[in-house]
């Protein structure tokens, strides 16, 4: 007989068939009501009496439960070592910020870079040293200058002034034009033409002069003198669709659908366009050069935005243009609204989708990546400058978000403030990393000045000191001029979320934090989990560098039993040398213990003979009962399914899986046949060890 004819309380192997056994459907099912016979467990509907009562002198097993282990030894190739090859915690570990913001979570096995990033930030700088999070600079409101708007920004050298460097400010809206110093100070007023209204895009410079164009014509002047701007050429149009940039050692000049290299010929009236496009409603945006050619961008209608690049004939005696061709062009709907060429090898690219940084190859062709940042407004990048490694765009709003769908923290600024990229290094995702930089401080009122509604559209470094200025509507900031070093009050790194590659819950337990020596300001600690909005962990840390490492940060309960796990750090600056100190932060490392429910391991010891005496001496079972309950047993659990488990002492169910079972005859006798009570008929008779782990 097998399996069926057991469940189904048929007769055969049990002969009789012993009290108690049901019929069932499936082994989840299958349950066995004890009622004469004093069974102790059943498997599966299959009933056996207990065999911990250490019968005859070989046997020596007893019931046992236990927890399965629920850590495994891994080996460790990850780019941070040791973090989870350590025996006991799970470690995550953060010593550098360097790859930049916009990660949701923090899991290292599928990208092993996204150990050097973090999810966002506001006032501190991430990007500038490796393993180091800092305070940026203040960055306010330029003294003593009331503007209209918009405003165009063109850094300047200025021999007249003291310092020499500066900026020069067209205001749009004011029909004005100033030089300012690096400090902020006005030093020049230009005399503007009479009725001049100038074009907030066409501002540029050659270093000696500037440059300009309104409705009427195109304007020249020296820096150094305030005498007016005269003009230099005429325009084809008064539709001000004009873009003006000072490009391999001469103006070039995109007029309506035409560009021109305005050198040479008979100066007010226009020399033959070098190029013309096709399309009549072609509008250029900006002009900007790499190593071998002259690129202008423009778009047809807000639908295509192409590159256009014009080579360097150099066959007589001063070099000419070639016509242009187009060497890249844009998905359709993503319009180009500036381009900013740097250090000869990459083009920072800003459209109404938000910015992307290319590269050009010896022959002036450009090859884009995909968005760094997004703008779901479609506002997008208007202003770009470049210093160092880095390129600084303009973030009307702080609108600029690393993928759709992205959520800030809700304690995010909106404000006009700059972001800035790094050229130096590329992301996983074939990007740049980026993060948050300047962002306009309101002194008086202890926060950020609120958006203006109006794009950044001008942003520049000037000087040697790398200060730096953008306009945003009619308001113009900077960081203060060469000689100001303060600090904004304060700023934050979000990390991103910790969950170790896995959903199933963890308990957060501690958190050492790694700094430099605080002897002025302070950092505090907050975190949160899916269910709980930021706690504080701690707040005001300060003093020496060895005790940070040595002494963690108990987290509490909010970090029992979550999926992941966020901090939010916060730095303060310090009061001395003029609000100039800040605290550093280098990194930090959680310490967590899975949080899943342990699964019961049970060892079960078990009579298997053919006939059997319960615990109040009732004899019972057949000749072959033992062998044909013992198939059964093995036909039900060599599949790893689930079966039922019950312990009928203490009428208990559990659904288990067998790991293992192991059968130990107790009699060297062959089986024999014989009549039902024969009790000579328990050759094959045994123990039964059986393991179990219980699922539910």
């Amino acid at each position: 007989m097998g399996l069926t004819s057991l469940l189904n309380n048929t007769n055969g192997i049990l002969q009789p068939s012993p009290a108690g056994l049901l019929p069932g459907v499936g082994v989840l099912s299958t349950q066995f009501q004890r009622t004469d016979i004093a069974y102790d467990y059943a498997i599966a509907g299959i009933p056996f009496i207990g065999g911990e009562s250490l019968r005859g002198s070989y046997f020596r097993k007893i019931y046992q439960r236990s927890f399965s282990p629920i850590r495994k030894d891994q080996f460790d190739n990850q780019q941070v070592p040791g973090e989870q090859s350590i025996w006991g915690w799970w470690l995550r570990s953060q010593s550098s910020f360097i790859q930049g913001a916009g990660t949701q979570f923090l899991d290292t096995s599928e990208d092993n870079t996204l150990s050097l990033r973090y999810s966002y930030s506001e006032g501190v700088d991430t990007l500038s040293t490796p393993g180091q999070v800092s305070l940026l600079p203040q960055a306010v409101p330029v003294p003593s200058l009331i503007l209209t708007g918009p405003i165009k920004l063109a850094a300047v050298y200025n021999p007249t002034f003291s310092t020499h460097y500066g900026a020069l400010v067209l205001d749009v809206g004011a029909k004005t034009l100033r030089c300012i110093t690096e400090a902020g100070a006005v030093a020049t007023v230009y005399t503007m033409p009479g009725g001049l209204t100038g074009l907030a895009n066409t501002l540029t410079t050659d270093g000696t002069n500037y440059y300009y164009a309104d409705k009427t014509g195109i304007y020249k002047g020296a820096i150094a003198s305030s005498a007016a701007a005269t003009l230099a050429w005429n325009v084809p149009s008064t539709s001000g669709n004009y873009v003006l940039g000072w490009v391999k050692g001469r103006l070039v000049a995109g007029l309506d659908n035409n560009v021109y290299e305005l050198v040479g010929g008979s100066p007010p009236t226009l020399p033959t366009p070098k190029f013309t496009h096709q399309s009549s409603s072609y509008i250029f945006t900006d002009i900007s050069e790499t190593q071998s050619a002259i690129i202008t961008s423009g778009h047809d209608a807000n639908q295509v935005s192409q590159v256009h690049k014009f080579v360097l004939d150099s066959g007589g005696a001063l070099p000419t243009l070639t016509s242009g061709v187009v060497c890249c062009q844009m998905p359709f709907g993503e319009v180009i609204l500036s381009m900013y060429a740097y250090i000869g090898s990459f083009v920072g690219i800003g459209t109404n989708k938000g910015f992307r940084v290319g590269t050009t190859d010896s022959n002036g062709n450009l090859t884009y990546g995909p968005l760094v940042v997004q703008d779901p407004t479609s506002t997008g990048v208007q202003a770009i400058c470049g210093y160092d490694r880095f390129m600084l765009i303009g973030n009307q709003g702080n609108n600029l978000i690393p993928q759709q769908g992205w959520v800030n923290p809700s304690e995010a600024s909106s404000t006009d403030g700059l972001v800035k990229i790094d050229l130096s290094q590329v992301t996983s995702t074939n990007s740049q990393p980026y993060a948050n930089d300047l962002m306009p401080y309101d002194v008086g009122g202890g926060g950020y000045f609120p958006a203006s509604g109006s794009p950044v559209n001008s942003v520049i470094v000037t000087g040697t000191k790398n200060s730096v200025m953008w306009s945003a509507g009619s308001s113009l900031y900077y960081t203060g001029g060469p000689t100001v070093t303060t600090r904004v009050a304060s700023g934050y790194i979000y990390t991103p979320k910790i969950r170790y590659n896995t959903l199933e819950p963890k308990h957060f337990k501690y958190v050492y934090m790694r700094h430099q020596n605080i002897t002025d300001g302070s950092i505090d600690i907050y975190g949160q989990n899916p269910n709980m909005a930021l706690t504080s962990i701690v707040a005001g840390v300060t003093g020496s560098s060895v005790s940070a490492s040595t002494t963690p940060f108990f987290i509490s309960d909010i970090g029992n039993a979550q999926e992941w796990f966020q901090f939010k750090f916060v730095l303060h600056r310090g009061s001395n040398n003029n609000n100039s100190y800040t605290p550093v932060l280098n990194g930090y490392q959680l310490r967590a213990l899975p949080g899943v429910n342990r699964q019961t391991l049970i060892e079960i010891p078990m009579l298997c003979m053919d006939h059997e005496t319960d615990r109040n001496g009732v004899l019972h079972g057949t000749d072959g009962y033992a062998f044909q309950r013992l198939t059964a047993l093995e036909a039900v659990t060599s599949s790893g399914n689930l079966v039922l488990f019950q312990d009928l002492n203490y009428n208990t169910t559990n659904l288990v899986v067998v790991d293992d079972y192991t059968f130990e005859q107790q009699s060297p006798e062959l089986a024999k046949t014989s009549t039902a009570g024969n009790q000579d008929s328990n050759a094959h008779g045994g123990y039964i060890i059986l393991q179990c782990r219980v699922i539910i």
